[in-house]
Formats: structure tokens, sequence, C-alpha cells
């Protein structure tokens, strides 16, 4: 840019006032590829750390267990695989229990049926689990605490609790589920999840007694996942292991469960972020280059239009140089001007989904630098190319052009 001069990009400044429709919709493509790049990005971070931050609450000696071979849900046949998945049972529940260094095993399945309180939710999330269940998530409590076993007493997620009771404080008060009676023992804190994992449905959950949800619906209460603590965090792997095997075993050698630590039980959903993340960014990036084809187009338009000017400017001395440095000149400030609104639009899109939405993103200093500087360089590049042709231009040919 140290060819081109203040005077420069005054006169570009003026030249794209003039035509100030027709100069916002050759920036649109900027603005749109470099607020798309720049959203994607902070959104896949933010998830990333959602993720990370949801599976701080387990400590490293937690271990889960969830139905499906990993080796399996890997492949292109994932979906169809997944669909077929049975879930875990009782028997499983309890195969994990008497594995050797296992200290606690807490089943986590769900159930259906209305709730009542002081109004009514037709179809909420019923996390049916075991009283070690908080030991394990190891998430604060809003009010009072988790229940009893075999009582007849719930714990409310924080979205529930608002939905059910009238007061903000649902701490002893009584609900009916299932024809039965129950008393809110505690209400947990909001849970900062990603929105895909069942963890973001904990907000709308009301946690109740495994052995009370089996009674009530039945023995074919389905468990979507064991969550257990090894006796020593230290031995944590060959807990896993044994745990692995004695589950192998039980299911008659097939290996359709997975076992790991808790920890790195969500490792893949990382990855697939970052591989979203990069593919959006990708398609957004193609709005970039579309958008300094735009300019390409544009300008040229303008180089045709303001022939006999670019001819007066020559036959009064003006060099092939000064003319290529005021259409190059244009096509910065377009890029330029386009990439600003790119980013302003990001930032507002940042804070909106932040309070709007589940979803968390965070600000990225190098999306907010990098996506500009690639817009600009794009939009110099394909403008380049009429100012080029500007500036080739013979005199004689330019004054006689109407």
């Amino acid at each position: 840019m140290s060819m081109l001069h203040s005077d420069n990009f005054k006169l570009a400044y003026r030249s794209l006032r003039a035509a100030k429709a027709r100069s916002f919709l050759t920036m649109l493509g900027i603005i749109i590829g470099v607020a798309a790049v720049v959203l994607v990005v902070c959104l896949g971070q933010g998830v990333k750390q959602q993720i990370a931050g949801q599976l701080g609450h387990f400590g490293k000696d937690v271990l889960a267990v969830q139905p499906g071979s990993e080796s399996g849900s890997a492949g292109a046949l994932a979906g169809l695989a997944a669909s077929n998945t049975t879930l875990l049972t009782d028997h499983d529940v309890r195969t994990v229990q008497r594995t050797g260094g296992v200290a606690e095993t807490v089943p986590l399945a769900t159930t259906s049926g209305t709730v009542s309180g002081d109004h009514t939710v037709n179809d909420p999330f019923i996390v049916a689990t075991s009283v070690d269940f908080p030991d394990i998530i190891n998430h604060p409590f809003l009010f009072g605490g988790f229940f009893d076993a075999d009582s007849k007493s719930v714990v409310l997620g924080s979205n529930l609790a608002q939905k059910l009771f009238n007061n903000n404080d649902p701490l002893g008060q009584g609900l009916v589920w299932r024809g039965q009676r129950f008393i809110v023992a505690g209400v947990y804190e909001r849970f900062n999840a990603p929105p895909f994992s069942l963890e973001a449905g904990f907000d709308n959950a009301m946690f109740v007694p495994y052995t009370t949800a089996r009674n009530l619906g039945g023995d074919g209460l389905g468990v979507y996942e064991i969550l257990a603590r090894a006796d020593n965090a230290a031995d944590t792997s060959h807990v896993v292991s044994s745990t692995y095997s004695a589950l192998v075993a039980a299911h008659g050698g097939a290996r359709d469960v997975t076992v790991k630590r808790a920890v790195d039980s969500n490792a893949g959903s990382n990855q697939t972020v970052h591989l979203l993340t990069l593919l959006i960014a990708g398609a957004a990036a193609i709005a970039l280059v579309v958008g300094g084809v735009g300019i390409m187009d544009v300008m040229l338009v303008s180089v045709t239009e303001r022939m006999h000017e670019i001819g007066i400017r020559k036959a009064v001395g003006a060099t092939n140089q000064q003319i290529m440095r005021q259409f190059v000149a244009e096509a910065f400030v377009l890029s330029f001007i386009g990439a600003l609104i790119g980013l302003v639009l990001a930032a507002a899109g940042v804070g909106l989904l932040r309070v709007y939405t589940g979803l968390q993103p965070i600000i990225v200093w190098q999306a907010f630098v990098i996506a500009p500087l690639v817009a600009v360089v794009i939009g110099v590049f394909f403008g380049s190319m009429p100012a080029l042709k500007a500036a080739r231009k013979d005199p004689i040919d330019a004054l006689r052009h109407e």
C-alpha cells in the first residue's frame, strides 16, 4: 500500500460516495464473507470451551459406560449403527458395581410422564439416577440438595422449577408425577453445557430416584449411560479396562459397549466441532472470493464508464502508474469498508447469540485480524486487474470514448 497516497484514497472515497448503492452492493460479498468467517470461528471456539467446561465437572477418576461400539460409531454408517444401538440394562449396572476398583456407580436413565406443580409440564426431561449422582457430576445447587435413596423427593433443573412453580424458591413444595406425590429436595444451578449434549437438557430436567422410576415405570427402564468412580485415580485406566472386559463377558463376548474416562468421553465432539467449523468457515471464505470477483466486475464497469476521464487525465500528464493507483485505491477502500462492516456484524452476532441462545461464542482476536486482512488482499488483487486495464488504455482512444 506504500504506492498509494492520501490523495488517492480521498479521490476513491468521493468516487464511491457518488454511487452509494452500487458501492454497497459491491461490498456485500466482502461483508458477508468476513462476518460469516469470524462468527463461525468464534462460535466453534465457544462450543469447544463449553464442552471443556462440561467435562471439567468430572474428575480424572470418573469413567463413563455408554452403549455402542466405539470403533463402530466412527464409520460411515454411524447413523445406522447408532439407530440400532440398545440401551444399557440393570444387569450392566450391577456388572459395573461388582467390578474391582469401582467405588461408586451411577446409572442415568430417561423416562416419561406429565409433572404437575403450580403448573403442568406435559413432557419434561426426566432422569432416573442414584444418590451418588451429585458426587459424580460435581455441580452446585441453587436451593437445597439431592434426594435420599428410595425417598419421595426429586431434584429439579432451574428452568423446569420456574415452569412448575410460581415462586422463586420451590424447595419443600409438592408435585405429582405418575399419580404419586413428590417433594422438591433441591434445584440445580444452570448447567453450562453445549446444546447438542444430553447435559444441556438438565436445566429442564427432573431427577428422580432410580429405584422409584423403575417401580413406577416397570423393569424395562433403559439406561443411556453409567458413570462410575474409581477407588484410586491412579488406577482409573486399569479400572476402565477391567470394566470393559466384565461387560463384554456379560454380553456373551459382544463388544457393544464403550468404556472410557469421563473426561475423554466427548473427545470426538471437539474434533467434530473443529471439522464443522473448518467446513463452514471454508464455505464462508468462498463468499470473500465472490466478493472479490464482485469488486472486479464493478471496477471494470467503472473503468468503462470513466474512460473519458482517464483519457483527460492521461492527456494532461498522468502516468500509467498514477491511473492504476487511483483504481487500486478504490478497490482497497471498497474491501476495507466492507471488512469493517463485516467485523461489526460479527461482533453483534456474538453478543446476540450469547444473550438469546444457549450458545456461548467467544471473541477470537486472530479471526478479527486475519479475516479482514484476507478480505482486503482479495479485494485489492481482483481490483488490480481493472486498474491495470485502465492504466494501459491509450489516451487518444480514451478521449474518443463516449
